[in-house]
């Protein structure tokens, strides 16, 4: 239900020392005053007809009254919150701290009324209205399509101050883009008026998927990143990558980051990056480039493992793999199979790393000794993979081991891409031609 549509903030009211009668005529009145036809008495009496018929409130502390009208053909909706409570009925406990007053006509009431009690259900809710202070914070909270509110209206407040300063930085070094380590709607109606701007969100949940196009079309884009880094840092490093890699992000742009930890559920740091100097050797892996031959999903989707392999581990315990992604035939030139292949004799289309349900699959068998090789399709051609590289290896950074080494083999004899996860630092070491072009 859009609560926006049916709901002003002219009628957001609070109420101190009232009783129950002197509250629902209140209610009554803010209605009236958008409705001509009818006066606050006439509201009153329905709503007070039904209340002695039987009592509206539905749950500890929060009551809806209501009546019908044949002559509205809209939905007007009034709230009410009292912080000390109002006594209601004469049940256990009758008190209530949020009334939502519904007034409409018979052909929607029943459909209305439905609505708006599965949304005071949403966990975390009721407790944030009624402890709002502002008539903006309650209307926010009741229109916004989030399902989360265990944030507080102070963390809020402060993600959004961050994000203004952030915009201010933005103008102030001729950034192009703002990327928000948090959805819309966690930010209450926070909104960028500056037209050289864009604003990318970053959610790490498919809730957003609706509001895609809707924010897309404001020059303000939901990018889902489903996997986050194991640090600040890595999160902004990881998620520039992954929107480069779709294209959200160009080579000379310049970029405002806000984020803030995970538990924290607030904003509170600022990082600008210049994509062309901090990214440049990222560009030299395109997936234009006619030299590879890895589809741009399939990169992302190598990525998105590696970074889960290094966040979670597994058995609670610490996981280093490699992953070698395109140009499998010459690749194939430089294989050994240190075990049999347990991706041997399937079809190509029950061992495609783009198949959500081989993820599992895929995450055992990275504690093989050995490298995962997948063609630039995304088929899988082998798992403990041992690699001979002959190649001497140029520029090898100093304090690495065997499996960095053979990322830096491979890559320096095909035009492959290798994605190396470090079981000591779970880090995650992008390699191509031979170098390692970005750490993570």
């Amino acid at each position: 239900m859009s609560f926006s549509k049916y709901l002003h903030q002219d009628r957001i009211l609070f109420f101190h020392n009232t009783s129950k009668e002197e509250a629902l005529r209140e209610l009554a009145a803010s209605i009236a005053r958008c409705v001509p036809a009818f006066d606050s008495d006439t509201i009153m009496k329905a709503v007070w007809d039904r209340e002695e018929l039987f009592t509206t409130r539905i749950a500890p502390g929060i009551a809806i009254p209501h009546a019908t009208f044949p002559d509205i053909h809209e939905t007007y909706i009034a709230v009410g919150i009292s912080p000390v409570g109002i006594s209601y009925d004469a049940k256990d406990d009758g008190t209530v701290q949020l009334l939502i007053m519904l007034i409409g006509d018979e052909t929607a009431h029943l459909k209305a009324l439905s609505e708006v009690a599965a949304r005071l259900q949403v966990p975390g809710l009721y407790d944030r209205i009624v402890n709002a202070q502002e008539k903006h914070e309650v209307f926010l909270l009741l229109t916004s399509t989030s399902t989360d509110f265990t944030t507080s209206w102070e963390a809020v407040k402060l993600s959004r101050m961050i994000c203004r300063q952030a915009l201010e930085l933005a103008k102030a070094v001729r950034a192009s883009v703002v990327v928000v380590h948090s959805s819309p709607d966690s930010l209450m109606g926070m909104r960028c008026s500056e037209p050289d701007i864009r604003m990318l969100y970053v959610s790490n949940t498919t809730e957003e998927q609706q509001l895609s196009e809707e924010y897309h079309s404001r020059q303000e884009i939901v990018f889902n990143v489903p996997f986050q880094g194991l640090n600040r840092s890595s999160k902004v490093e990881i998620t520039l990558l992954l929107a480069l890699s779709k294209g959200l992000l160009k080579k000379g742009e310049r970029v405002v980051s806000v984020f803030g930890l995970n538990a924290e559920n607030r904003l509170d740091t600022i990082v600008f990056t210049d994509i062309k100097q901090e990214f440049s050797k990222f560009f030299s892996i395109s997936m234009e480039n006619s030299d590879h031959d890895i589809e741009q999903q399939v990169f992302i989707r190598v990525l998105q493992l590696a970074s889960e392999i290094a966040h979670e581990g597994r058995e609670g315990k610490a996981v280093g793999t490699l992953f070698v992604v395109g140009d499998n035939q010459e690749v194939s030139q430089h294989c050994q199979q240190m075990i049999a292949n347990p991706f041997k004799g399937y079809q190509d289309h029950e061992r495609n790393i783009l198949d959500p349900g081989l993820t599992e699959t895929i995450k055992e068998f990275a504690q093989l000794d050995g490298a995962i090789i997948i063609k630039g399709n995304g088929v899988i051609a082998s798992a403990g993979t041992y690699l001979r590289v002959r190649q001497p290896i140029k520029n090898f950074p100093h304090g690495l081991g065997a499996r960095h080494a053979s990322a830096a083999g491979i890559t320096a004899a095909t035009a492959s891409v290798a994605i190396a996860v470090s079981e000591s630092t779970r880090k995650l070491s992008l390699f191509s031609s031979g170098e390692r072009i970005m750490e993570v």
